[in-house]
């Protein structure tokens, strides 16, 4: 979103202006049509030239309603850059975008990545020591990477069933991760679905 789309377009205006409806996080932070494939460092650059725009303190000597109008602003441009920072939230609202958004407590329905998660389970449980749950993390990060990269070629085919089995598959082994980060010796290991 360039600056004069954040200001109001006369020349002799400085009014912040709303987030318009149909605007999209891609239109704000990323300048091109909704994709899977962001330049994060780009993206980065947007959002703090737009937040250093729009922040709240910079509205302080405003009226109320500009000064509303400047914490939406930059809690939705907040909120816009941590979904397309993170490839899962970033799968996540392309799929709503597409019209196939998958609900928070939707369950797994693949018996194939249901079975690997009782296998992660287990293989959590079991493991006693440091060097063997590093050895779980980095099969886990590996795998992480393959999916964030079939996610990419997914949405760029314009492939969303493929798009969707794999988001819940990234949502699974974000689950992993946390569980492998929150490994201690002797204590219950949980890794949801």
């Amino acid at each position: 979103m360039p600056l004069a789309s954040v200001f109001c377009d006369s020349a002799q205006c400085s009014a912040i202006q709303p987030v318009g409806a149909a605007a999209t996080y891609y239109d704000v932070l990323a300048g091109g049509p909704p994709t899977f494939d962001v330049d994060i460092a780009n993206l980065r650059r947007s959002f703090l030239r737009l937040q250093q725009a729009v922040h709240p303190d910079g509205f302080s000597q405003r009226g109320a309603a500009e000064r509303g109008l400047a914490a939406a602003q930059s809690a939705w441009i907040n909120h816009a850059y941590s979904t397309l920072k993170d490839p899962l939230p970033r799968a996540r609202y392309l799929l709503r975008l597409h019209g196939r958004e998958i609900g928070e407590d939707e369950q797994v329905g693949d018996p194939e990545l249901l079975m690997e998660i009782m296998e992660s389970r287990e293989a959590l449980e079991a493991a006693t020591t440091e060097s063997r749950v590093a050895n779980l993390r980095q099969c886990n990060n590996a795998s992480l990477a393959h999916v964030v990269a079939d996610l990419g070629r997914a949405f760029g085919a314009g492939d969303l069933d493929s798009a969707r089995r794999l988001t819940h598959r990234l949502q699974y082994l974000r689950r992993v991760a946390q569980a492998i980060d929150s490994w201690t010796p002797g204590r219950p290991v949980t890794v949801g679905q």
